[in-house]
C-alpha cells in the first residue's frame, strides 16, 4: 500500500501544485525533485513488494515509506488549503494575502527539503536492511509464502489421506466431464473458489481416481501460480510427459541448446509449445493447470494442447478467479463444509495417528468451537489440526489455548490461517487493495450495495475516469475483479447478472480489518464512550458504531481523510448536532463523511469547513421519511466535492445557486419547495431525485455537461402538457444518456408520452401512475435492452405491444403493474429477450406462449405470483433458469 500512498501525492504534486508554486524561484524545482524521487522509490516497491512478507526488514522499510508519503501529502494538500483561504479582496487584505502566501511558500519548500532528506535516509537504509537486490530469488526456504506453497505444492502423486466432503464432488466431476464419453477431442474444467477451499485437494483425488489413471496415455501436473512464467511451466510440463531417464536427459540438453542459442523469449517460448504439443499429439492426455490466477495465462498455453477430435483428452484447471474463455466447457465452484464436515476433517487432521475415529470426549466442546472459528475453509481447518496434534497427548486445556489463539490470532501476523487467506489479497494490484481495503468501513456481516461501494471508491479518489468510460463503468470493473478472486461473495443479482449486493466472508473481514489497521491507519470506535481500536497514532480512517459524534472527540483528528458514523441503536430521535466550529476545523484534510441512520433538519454550520471533502452521504432511517433537510447556500465553499448522497432525503434547495464544478453524482430522494438553482456542474454523470420543473429550470445548464449518463425526473399529477411536451425535447438533447428512470405521482395518468426518442438510452424504468394502456413500442427508445414498469392499474395486456421492442433483452414487470388474467406472448414477440421477472402480479394466472415468442428467453423470475400457472414458461426455457 505504499504504492497507493505514493501515487495519490504523485498526483498532487501534480499541474495543481506546481501553479501554486511558480512564480516563487527555487521551490518549482523542489516540488520537481520531489516528484521524480517518488516516482524512483515507486519503481522499486514493485519488487520490494514481492519480498515484504518474507523479511521483517522489508515490511518495515515499506511501512517507513508509506509513513513519510502520508505525511508529505498532508503537509501539501494544509498548503493548498491555507493558499486557497488566504484569498480576499481589497487593498489591505491583498497585502496582507500576499505576506501570508509567501511565508506559506517558504515555509513549504522547507518541508520539502525535510521530506527530501526524509526519503534519502530511508533509501541509504536499505543497505542496512540488506535489501539491494530484489532480481533474485530468495534462498532461504522459510517464511510464510513458502510454507504455504509448499503445502501448494504437494506431490501430485501423493494421496491425501484426510479428504473429507469430496466425495460427491469427484463423483461428479467424473461423470460429467473428466470419463464423459459425449466430450471427445479437448475438453477443459474448472474448479473455481476462493484460496483454501479445496480446489487442488479435489484436482489431486481426480488426478489420482483408479478410473482415470488407466483411461489417458499422458498425465500431467503443474502448478502456475500467482508468478506464472510461460517458459517454465512448458518445460515443466515436457519433462513430466517424458517415460525414461534417457529421454529426459536428451530433451534437457535440446531446450538448453535452444535457450542458449536464441535470445528472443517470445520465439523459444512458442518453440517450447510445439515441443509439448509435439509430444501430446496422438495421444489422449489430462493434465492439471494448478492455481491458475489470469484467463490470459491461459490463454497463452493452449496452442500447446492439440484438439484431437478422435481423443479423449483433458485439462482440469484450479483457480480463484473467475476464469470466464472460450475454452471452458464444464465449470464446478467449491463450497465450503459444513459443521459435520469441517469436525470430521479437524479430527482426522488433529489425530492423525488415530484410525478408528475415537477421540477424548473433552475434546468436542472446543474443537466444534475451533470448526466454527474456520467457518468451513478446509484449508483453515487443516492448519488449525495440525496445531492441535502436538497438543493430543495433553488435557482439554491445551485445546483451549489454540482456541484463544485462533480468536486473537489478527494480532499475529505470523499465524498460519490469516497467512493462507492473505494469499489473494497480496496478488492484488494497488489500486484492488485500495478498494479491497474499503470493505472494512462495513458492519461485520453486512449486506453491502454495489453502488454505494462504488461511491466510497470515487470518494476515496481510487477510480480516475479513462476516456469516455465513466468513473461508475471503471469501478464496476474493479467490483468484479474483487468478485472474480474470490475477495468478495455475490449476494445478489440483477436480472442482467450485474451485482446488486455483495458480502465479504468473515475470514477475509477480518484479513481486511488488520490490513486496514496496519496499512491506511483505520481506526474502529466502539460505542458511546469512544473506546477504540486505535491503530496508529496518526488514525487516516475511523469508523464508530454509536449514535454520538462527540464519541472520538478526544482523539487526534487533524490527520483523518474518513469518517463513518453509524447509528446502530437505531434511536428513532432527530439529530442534532451541536459541536462547535473550532472542533471540526481540525478535519480540514476529511475526504470523506459518511453519517448512517441519522435524520439531520439542518446541516451543522461547522460542516462548511470540511472544504477538503469529496464525498458526503448521509442515510436517513426509512421510518423518519417525514423530515425536510435544508441544504445550506455554504455548500458552495465544498469546491471538491464530487459525490453528495442523499438519496433518502426530501430536501428543500436554497436561495442561491449551488456551483460544484466537480460534483459527478446527486442522489437525493426528492426536492420540496422552491425550484433547483445550479450552475457550473461540469462534470455531473448522474442527477437521481429531480422534479419536472427543477429539469426544465436546470436542463440547459445540465446539457452543457457530456458526461450525464443517469437521470432520474418526478412528476407530481399537475404537470402541463406544454411542460410535459418541453422535457421531452429537453430530453432528446442530452445524447449521452443512457439510464433514465421516470417517477410518477400515484395519481398522475398517460403521461408516458414524455419518453424521449433518444438512440443513446438502453434503459428505462417506469414506477408509479396510472398507464391505462401501454405504449406502442415505437413509442420508446428505438435501442432500449432494459425496461422496468412499476406501475399500478395497467388493465391492458402489455406483452402484445412491449413484444415488439427489437433488442429488449431484460423485462421486469412488477408492483401489480398489470391487473388482468392473462398475458399473451405473440410468435414474434421478444425476439432478443434473455430474462424476465414478473413480481406481484395477483390476479395473473396464465402466460400463453406462442411458438416462435421469446427464442433467447433463459432466465426467469417469479415471486409473488400466486395464481400463476408458469408450466408452459418452464417447458419453454432451455437453459439455465432462475425461480424466486
Amino acid at each position: 500500500m505504499a504504492e497507493a500512498a505514493i501515487s495519490s501525492l504523485v498526483e498532487l504534486l501534480g499541474d495543481q501544485l506546481i501553479q501554486k508554486v511558480k512564480f516563487l524561484r527555487g521551490v518549482e524545482g523542489k516540488v520537481e525533485s520531489l516528484k521524480a524521487e517518488l516516482k524512483r522509490m515507486q519503481c522499486f516497491l514493485e519488487d520490494a513488494n514481492k519480498k515484504q512478507f518474507e523479511d521483517k526488514n522489508v515490511q518495515n522499510w515499506i511501512s517507513e515509506i508509506r509513513e513519510v508519503a502520508q505525511d508529505a501529502e498532508d503537509t501539501i494538500e494544509m498548503f493548498l488549503i491555507n493558499v486557497e483561504n488566504s484569498k480576499s479582496k481589497g487593498l489591505l487584505k491583498r497585502c496582507t494575502r500576499f505576506a501570508r502566501r509567501m511565508y506559506e511558500l517558504n515555509r513549504i519548500g522547507d518541508e520539502i527539503e525535510s521530506i527530501l532528506a526524509k526519503i534519502d535516509a530511508i533509501d541509504k537504509s536499505r543497505e542496512r536492511y540488506g535489501i539491494k537486490d530484489f532480481g533474485k530469488e530468495a534462498t532461504a526456504d522459510s517464511g510464510w509464502r513458502l510454507q504455504v506453497e509448499s503445502r501448494r505444492r504437494l506431490s501430485p502423486l501423493k494421496t491425501d489421506e484426510h479428504l473429507v466432503g469430496v466425495e460427491e464432488d469427484v463423483k461428479k466431476l467424473l461423470e460429467e466431464s473428466i470419463l464423459n464419453e459425449e466430450r471427445m477431442g479437448l475438453s477443459i474444467a474448472v474448479l473455481e473458489g476462493m484460496g483454501g477451499i479445496g480446489k487442488s485437494t479435489l484436482a489431486r483425488a481426480v488426478y489420482n481416481h483408479c478410473d482415470v489413471l488407466g483411461r489417458f496415455d499422458s498425465r500431467g501436473w503443474v502448478v502456475v501460480s500467482s508468478e506464472f512464467t510461460p517458459q517454465e511451466t512448458i518445460k515443466q510440463l515436457i519433462f513430466q510427459l517424458q517415460r525414461s531417464h534417457q529421454d529426459k536427459q536428451k530433451l534437457l540438453d535440446e531446450i538448453k541448446k535452444l535457450e542458449e542459442s536464441i535470445k528472443d523469449t517470445l520465439f523459444v517460448q512458442e518453440e517450447l509449445k510445439q515441443m509439448l504439443h509435439k509430444e501430446l499429439d496422438g495421444k489422449s492426455y489430462f493434465i492439471v493447470l494448478d492455481d491458475v490466477w489470469e484467463k490470459e495465462h491461459l490463454e497463452s498455453l493452449m496452442s500447446a494442447f492439440p484438439n484431437q477430435q478422435d481423443k479423449t483428452s483433458r485439462l482440469l484447471v484450479t483457480t480463484r478467479n473467475k476464469i470466464v474463455t472460450k475454452y471452458d466447457q464444464y465449470v464446478h465452484m467449491m463450497k465450503l463444509l459444513d459443521r459435520e464436515k469441517g469436525w470430521e476433517l479437524l479430527l482426522k487432521n488433529a489425530f492423525i495417528r488415530n484410525t478408528n475415529g475415537k477421540y477424548p470426549e473433552e475434546f468436542e466442546s472446543i474443537g466444534r468451537q475451533i470448526v466454527e472459528k474456520c467457518h468451513g475453509l478446509p484449508l483453515a481447518i487443516s492448519v488449525v489440526g495440525g496445531l492441535l496434534r502436538e497438543t493430543q497427548s495433553n488435557s482439554g486445556c491445551m485445546w483451549e489455548q489454540v482456541l484463544n489463539q485462533i480468536n486473537s490470532y489478527l494480532e499475529r501476523t505470523e499465524s498460519s490461517v490469516p497467512t493462507i487467506l492473505e494469499l489473494s489479497y497480496h496478488n492484488l494490484s494497488p489500486q484492488l487493495k485500495s478498494c479491497f481495503l474499503c470493505l472494512a468501513f462495513f458492519k461485520e456481516d453486512s449486506t453491502i450495495p454495489a453502488k454505494r461501494l462504488i461511491n466510497i471508491w470515487v470518494g476515496q479518489g481510487l477510480i480516475q475516469q479513462e476516456g469516455t468510460r465513466t468513473t461508475h463503468e471503471i469501478a464496476r470493473g474493479c467490483l468484479n475483479e474483487l468478485i472474480n478472486r474470490s475477495m468478495l461473495q455475490v449476494e445478489n443479482l440483477t436480472i442482467d447478472n450485474r451485482v446488486r449486493t455483495c458480502r465479504l466472508h468473515d475470514l477475509l473481514r477480518e484479513v481486511c480489518l488488520r490490513k486496514a489497521k496496519e496499512e491506511i491507519g483505520l481506526e474502529i470506535v466502539k460505542g458511546e464512550e469512544g473506546s477504540s481500536s486505535q491503530s496508529s497514532y496518526k488514525p487516516r480512517h475511523r469508523v464508530v458504531y454509536g449514535k454520538n459524534l462527540e464519541a472520538f472527540s478526544r482523539g487526534q483528528n487533524k490527520h483523518l481523510r474518513s469518517l463513518f458514523l453509524l447509528n446502530v441503536n437505531g434511536d428513532s430521535s432527530k439529530f442534532y448536532l451541536t459541536t462547535p466550529s473550532r472542533y471540526w476545523k481540525r478535519f480540514q484534510l476529511l475526504k470523506m463523511l459518511d453519517l448512517d441512520g441519522f435524520a439531520f433538519q439542518r446541516l451543522p454550520d461547522s460542516f462548511r469547513l470540511l472544504i477538503g471533502l469529496k464525498y458526503l452521504r448521509i442515510h436517513r432511517p426509512q421510518y423518519l421519511m417525514d423530515c425536510v433537510l435544508e441544504l445550506p447556500s455554504w455548500l458552495n465553499d465544498l469546491k471538491n466535492l464530487e459525490v453528495l448522497d442523499l438519496e433518502n432525503e426530501l430536501i428543500v434547495f436554497p436561495n442561491v445557486a449551488l456551483q460544484m464544478e466537480k460534483l459527478r453524482h446527486f442522489h437525493i430522494y426528492s426536492v420540496w419547495g422552491q425550484p433547483m438553482s445550479i450552475e457550473n456542474w461540469r462534470n455531473i454523470e448522474s442527477v437521481k431525485g429531480m422534479r419536472l420543473k427543477d429539469w426544465l429550470e436546470c436542463s440547459p445548464k445540465l446539457m452543457a455537461s457530456r458526461h450525464v449518463r443517469e437521470l432520474s425526473i418526478y412528476m407530481s399529477e399537475i404537470e402541463e402538457n406544454n411542460d410535459l411536451s418541453m422535457a421531452r425535447a429537453s430530453l432528446e438533447k442530452m445524447t449521452n444518456l443512457v439510464e433514465l428512470h421516470l417517477k410518477f405521482n400515484q395519481a398522475c395518468v398517460n403521461r408516458t408520452h414524455i419518453i424521449p426518442q433518444l438512440g443513446s438510452i438502453t434503459k428505462l424504468k417506469l414506477y408509479g401512475g396510472w398507464m391505462l394502456e401501454c405504449p406502442d413500442a415505437s413509442k420508446f427508445p428505438p435501442n432500449l435492452t432494459h425496461l422496468t414498469l412499476k406501475i399500478a392499474k395497467l388493465f391492458e395486456d402489455p406483452m402484445p405491444k412491449l413484444g415488439k421492442l427489437p433488442k429488449l433483452q431484460f423485462l421486469k414487470v412488477s408492483e401489480y403493474a398489470y391487473k388482468g388474467w392473462n398475458m399473451k406472448v405473440l410468435c414474434d414477440g421478444f425476439p432478443c429477450l434473455e430474462a424476465l421477472s414478473l413480481k406481484n402480479m395477483l390476479y395473473l394466472s396464465s402466460i400463453d406462449i406462442e411458438e416462435g415468442g421469446m427464442p433467447h428467453l433463459k432466465h426467469l423470475r417469479i415471486h409473488k405470483c400466486e395464481k400463476l400457472d408458469a408450466k408452459n414458461l418452464w417447458e419453454h426455457i432451455k437453459t439455465t433458469t432462475v425461480y424466486n
